[in-house]
């Protein structure tokens, strides 16, 4: 899998997995809504069960788990942590696809 992930986000997410005292626990990354132009909405949540077809890794000390349907969508991702005026959280960009003005129709 090549996605990453800023030290400042895998902190946080090594943060919150410990605030729930599971440490097995693994952040899922999928996608929502993707079509054949390459648009595609991002997702993330925790999980404590996933297939042997999923695909798992570690960044910066974070496991992570990526259904096979996401696996292309994800290739080049960068997942970050903001926190500013505009409010805190997780975001994931990728440059290499398309976010937006899908022109296949699928949105």
């Amino acid at each position: 899998m090549m996605m990453s992930i800023s030290e400042r986000a895998a902190t946080e997410m090594k943060r919150y997995i410990d605030e729930r005292g599971e440490p097995n626990l693994a952040i899922r990354v999928f996608v929502q809504g993707a079509c054949g132009c390459g648009s595609a909405q991002y997702g993330m949540g925790l999980e404590d069960e996933f297939t042997p077809e999923e695909e798992t890794f570690d960044l910066h000390g974070v496991k992570f788990v990526v259904d096979p349907d996401s696996v292309e969508y994800l290739e080049g991702a960068e997942i970050d942590y903001r926190d500013g005026l505009m409010g805190k959280g997780f975001t994931i960009a990728n440059p290499t696809r398309v976010t937006s003005g899908c022109g296949c129709g699928g949105h």
